[in-house]
């Protein structure tokens, strides 16, 4: 009888140590992983992107998630409640990490061990690809990749635009990694940078915990470039829309050109076209969509007309404020910028 009660405590123990299941790692996951929102200085919105709780009131996530934004909001997987993200306590911009502020509690995520796993580990992401919320998948180590004195992360498991900033976890659920979404060399490459990059920048925020308010971090020029930029480019990179013109012959109606570096063909692309007034301030904005495909490495021309009077914008007036015929010869240059909010990947089908 003793013997068999050893044997239960040994094998109980033995079960433990293989660690949770599948079920349990998302189910806890999605208790601490949010979705960001991020906007540019005018309110409009500038990125996607995940992000988890490591502490009370902290949330890391991906520094390149933040770039450019002047505010942003957070959302736990599966909530409506929204937070408002008060600023940054840290910047690592090398690691491509940062950890931000909000008056809200959720249950933080363990941090693993700051040693690399091992190549054929199994890892599990949680993430908001393209804005669907808590998305979990699995996968395997399939490298460790050593850039100078720097270590990343190459995985398996699929990780898309809106993934970046996530955590990536091992059996235990304990994180290992944060999510990167990269491409590199016609290779779908997922790489995460080491958890141990975002325990010491945790330790040292954790002496000092001043918020700085979004776009107000300084930036140091030895410390600009993110070692992952290194290995590939990140997704949200790899879809360009540029070279605006207003037709010459057509009042209303533009042309742009739609990029697609990635190594996978596109479709469904949501394009935010945003109007600035002379001043430089929005004046108007509206999304053009784009239904067809764009294969990998080739270039689509897109053609739309204006949702707003063009005329009371981008053509030249008189002296006295009267508006001048809005042909070719008083036209101004539109200023406009392109934003790809979101797109569907071949993979995603």
């Amino acid at each position: 009888m003793k013997f068999l009660r050893i044997s239960l405590v040994f094998f109980s123990l033995s079960c433990a140590s293989f660690g949770q299941s599948a079920r349990d790692i998302a189910r806890n996951a999605f208790k601490s992983v949010v979705l960001l929102e991020m906007n540019d200085s005018n309110g409009q919105p500038l990125s996607l992107g995940s992000g988890f709780f490591v502490s009370s009131g902290i949330i890391a996530t991906n520094a390149h998630v933040i770039e450019g934004a002047s505010s942003g909001t957070a959302k736990l997987v599966g909530d409506s409640h929204t937070l408002q993200i008060l600023g940054t306590i840290a910047v690592d911009r090398h690691a491509d990490l940062a950890l931000l502020k909000v008056d809200s509690h959720a249950p933080p995520l363990t941090l693993g061990p700051n040693t690399n796993p091992i190549v054929g580990d199994n890892v599990y992401v949680v993430g908001n690809p393209l804005g669907l919320e808590g998305t979990f998948s699995n996968g395997i180590i399939s490298g460790v990749r050593h850039i100078d004195a720097d270590s990343v992360l190459q995985m398996t498991a699929p990780i898309s635009p809106g993934s970046s900033g996530g955590p990536v976890m091992d059996n235990s659920g304990a994180v290992i990694g944060i999510a990167v979404a990269t491409f590199r060399d016609g290779q779908n490459l997922n790489l995460a940078v080491p958890v141990s990059a975002l325990s010491q920048l945790l330790a040292s925020a954790l002496t000092h915990t001043s918020v700085t308010l979004l776009g107000k971090q300084e930036v140091s020029h030895e410390n600009r470039d993110s070692m992952v930029d290194r290995v590939g480019t990140r997704a949200e990179l790899g879809v360009i829309a540029t070279n605006f013109e207003m037709a010459p012959n057509a009042g209303g109606s533009y042309e742009f050109r739609l990029i697609n570096k990635l190594p996978v063909g596109i479709f469904n692309i949501r394009v935010r076209i945003i109007y600035y007034d002379a001043s430089k301030s929005v004046m108007d904005f509206e999304d053009f969509f784009v239904k067809e495909h764009i294969p990998s490495g080739l270039t689509k021309s897109e053609y739309g007309s204006f949702a707003i009077t063009e005329a009371l914008y981008y053509c030249e007036h008189t002296a006295n404020g009267s508006r001048k015929d809005c042909h070719q010869n008083f036209r101004m240059k539109p200023i406009v910028e392109l934003r790809v909010i979101d797109f569907s990947t071949e993979e995603s089908k």
